[in-house]
């Protein structure tokens, strides 16, 4: 399979578990430490090399991302409407997994 569909299937895996449970609501997204978006991705790629790999968004208009580094490191975020950027995730050993065939031929 192509490395451009495992993405697919990665990103869509992630976007639809994170649409499932939906972006923070407004009161537990005061007490993350969000910021401007351009602030953290930018120190981010410098301190890590953590780079935007997945993305999607909300139903309720959010902006999901998924920053990886080549060496594994992953943050994931939820940016809003506002531009205002906030962490929920973060951790090492990110890796693709390969797509699972699914139907008659698997």
């Amino acid at each position: 399979m192509a490395t451009t569909s495992r993405a697919a299937l990665a990103t869509a895996a992630c976007v639809a578990l994170l649409c499932a449970l939906g972006p923070p609501s407004a009161a537990a997204a005061l007490t993350l430490q969000c910021v401007p978006r351009e602030a953290v991705f930018d120190r981010l790629k410098a301190a890590t090399g953590e780079v935007p790999a997945y993305r999607g968004v909300t139903s309720d208009g959010a902006l999901f991302e998924v920053l990886v580094s080549p060496d594994g490191t992953w943050t994931a975020f939820f940016t809003f409407p506002d531009g205002l950027t906030c962490p929920i995730g973060t951790g090492e050993g990110w890796r693709d997994v390969p797509a699972t065939p699914v139907g008659p031929r698997a």
